[in-house]
């Protein structure tokens, strides 16, 4: 591979990485959206696609740097791109995955909250309509 295939490997590259973590950081913000806690939701798109960055970023690197049995530099580009593909739909399906799980658990945690907010209202003890006949709590007598 020369050397201008291999800049516009690396280049081609590192666009479709790019183009793919924004994408996961902006849908990402929006699956994992918590209305209480904003934060953690913008945090957690964060640091999930800057670890899907670096290593899809690692994996090109690798696969510059390998020597492919294939004729011409134009085949050995297009393969190598081809490689890349694949390996940031991998890598883009796992960070879904992980995104995923992220999501639950906060769903989860959100969904016990309730619970035991419901189970403290409970604890007061009933409420009594009023008597519309005497406008007074109706009385077990």
């Amino acid at each position: 591979m020369d050397t201008d295939s291999y800049i516009a490997f690396l280049l081609v590259s590192a666009l479709l990485v790019t183009l793919d973590a924004v994408i996961i950081t902006f849908s990402g913000r929006k699956y994992l959206r918590d209305n209480e806690h904003p934060g953690v939701s913008l945090a957690a798109s964060w640091l999930t696609t800057t670890l899907f960055t670096l290593i899809v970023l690692g994996l090109v690197a690798l696969i510059s740097t390998t020597d492919l049995p294939v004729e011409g530099d134009l085949q050995k580009l297009v393969t190598k791109l081809g490689i890349v593909l694949l390996l940031l739909a991998v890598a883009h399906a796992i960070t879904m995955a992980v995104l995923t799980r992220l999501r639950d658990e906060e769903r989860q945690e959100h969904f016990a909250d309730e619970l035991a907010e419901q189970s403290r209202g409970h604890n007061r003890g009933p409420e009594v309509s009023r008597s519309i006949e005497r406008d007074e709590p109706y009385s077990a007598v």
